[in-house]
């Protein structure tokens, strides 16, 4: 199986773009607000008690799951920081790599005046993701947001259509 990581801070594009390759490449798409909005139906609230832990175990047993159900590829979006999730992107490649699978890392670049722009675009209302820029830049501050070290494809998104970007993408990735 292969495993696309499309990674980058909050309104970097990943959702948007994930579901741009899914229509290309037909990969079913595990984004983030699936498995935080599901840890928001059992918690208090965000990042309360081990509410990161859980979240992280979800994403690895779809993951697993994906790989057993022998799935040709899977995209999972993804905010990473360097700091506290280097341990949850090596576990998801111990898993696609007892699999035979292949880890594409993807980070989505984004400059902060656009990342300040589109948390408030109206395709964010009524989601559980950031929506205004106080936030953003609190997140942004709180977070060291980068690549995921080895073999990640960098893919700057301030300037690039959703076409670009997916364009970019698939000439790496096949």
């Amino acid at each position: 199986m292969k495993l696309i990581i499309l990674h980058g801070p909050p309104a970097s594009g990943k959702l948007t773009l994930a579901n741009r390759l899914k229509d290309e490449l037909g990969y079913n798409v595990l984004h983030n607000h699936l498995n935080v909005d599901l840890a928001l139906e059992v918690y208090s609230g965000f990042g309360e008690d081990d509410f990161y832990d859980f979240v992280d175990k979800l994403r690895s047993l779809a993951i697993e799951k994906a790989c057993q159900n022998k799935m040709e590829g899977l995209i999972v979006t993804f905010c990473f920081d360097s700091v506290s999730d280097i341990k949850v992107v090596k576990q998801w490649e111990a898993i696609i790599s007892r699999y035979g699978g292949k880890v594409l890392p993807i980070f989505l670049n984004v400059s902060s005046e656009v990342l300040a722009e589109r948390v408030e675009s109206y395709s964010r209302i009524g989601t559980n993701k950031v929506q205004c820029r106080h936030e953003l830049t609190t997140i942004l501050s709180e977070n060291e947001f980068g690549s995921i070290p080895n073999n990640t494809i960098t893919v700057d998104t301030t300037d690039l259509c959703i076409e670009s970007s997916a364009r970019l993408i698939l000439e790496h990735q096949l």
